[in-house]
């Protein structure tokens, strides 16, 4: 799969959970799953389902595939809550044509309007991270006629709405979500895209809040108006500690009230990750995320990982490992300088 449409499956900024949690939007604060289809399975079928969720969530896709195959076998081909599943699995593997026909058997095997509405959405979803948004657009409207309770679905729409540039419609949903769901879950995420529709269509960071080393407690709002670099880091990760010293140089190269450096370090012990912070005297912000939020927020999944957030909050850059041949001043020199805010 394509780099930039695995990261729209799964942190692209305003992309909803499919019914079974296919991806995790960064501006989302919790999960909603839409509504479980009223489906009597038998035992190992169920039990089937549980593994591969298990599997899904120790990120074991192909064991998953394999299970949730087996669950729509003992469910004699007809369980639809077993082909959603196996579409999430298909999909963390990149197999979008896979998913989308798993979806679409999902909905024909549905036994009640909930169940082929939630078909219906996953499909969307993954229309709507390989940019298909005619398609997702037809797939959530199918939704809402089946299901037109489920406030999720007009907050979908309108992801799709505004991804085309139709704020006016867009905006129309959003207020329908707001109506049936006015403290749901994304009520807040909602707002914000009724304040600005670019959310939609732009990869906004997500709003985060920390604790640095030196007990400063710092939240992503404060660094609007500034070029953020976010690395992402541990003390066990070789390169890592080998960019001890370019980091260093950047926050030398780049005065604090134009460029923000931020290490979050993903070490679990803390006594060990703060004797290096103190031996390498790295003085810039420092935060362990001891319990993953953060990294689990901006979709990392490999050491060292940069990002590279503008003034407006805009993530425009994601270097992934190290580069022999270059830098990390090197290769965020011309970006920095492209960003770098006026006045």
């Amino acid at each position: 799969m394509h780099r930039n449409v695995k990261q729209a499956l799964f942190v692209a900024a305003g992309a909803l959970l499919i019914a079974g949690g296919f991806a995790r939007g960064r501006e989302t604060e919790a999960q909603t799953a839409a509504p479980a289809a009223v489906q009597t399975l038998k035992p190992e079928t169920e039990q089937l389902l549980r593994t591969g969720e298990q599997e899904l969530t120790t990120k074991h896709y192909d064991d998953a595939v394999k299970t949730f195959k087996k669950a729509v076998k003992a469910g004699s081909d007809k369980c639809s809550r077993c082909y959603l599943k196996l579409a999430e699995a298909q999909i963390r593997l990149g197999n979008e044509k896979e998913a989308l026909s798993s979806c679409d058997k999902g909905v024909a095997v549905a036994t009640d309007d909930a169940a082929r509405a939630a078909g219906h959405s996953a499909k969307g979803d993954i229309l709507v991270a390989i940019k298909k948004l005619k398609e997702a657009e037809a797939e959530y409207q199918l939704a809402l006629q089946l299901d037109p309770a489920f406030a999720e679905y007009h907050l979908r729409l309108a992801i799709a709405l505004l991804k085309e540039s139709r704020d006016v419609e867009g905006k129309d949903q959003l207020t329908a979500y707001l109506e049936l769901e006015p403290t749901g879950v994304y009520a807040g995420y909602a707002n914000r895209l009724e304040d600005n529709p670019r959310r939609a269509r732009e990869d906004y960071a997500p709003e985060f809040q920390v604790t640095t080393i030196k007990g400063q407690k710092i939240s992503s709002t404060e660094f609007l108006g500034k070029v953020v670099v976010m690395d992402f880091w541990a003390t066990w990760c070789p390169p890592c500690r080998e960019s001890v010293g370019e980091l260093k140089e950047l926050t030398r190269k780049y005065p604090s009230d134009k460029v923000v450096v931020l290490s979050v370090s993903a070490d679990k012990d803390d006594a060990k990750w703060r004797e290096f912070v103190e031996k390498k005297n790295m003085d810039w912000l420092q935060y362990r995320d001891a319990d993953d939020h953060v990294l689990k927020l901006m979709g990392i999944h490999a050491f060292p990982t940069y990002i590279v957030i503008d003034s407006e909050g805009i993530i425009r850059d994601r270097i992934v490992g190290e580069n022999p041949q270059q830098t990390i001043v090197g290769r965020l020199k011309d970006q920095l300088q492209k960003m770098m805010p006026q006045g």
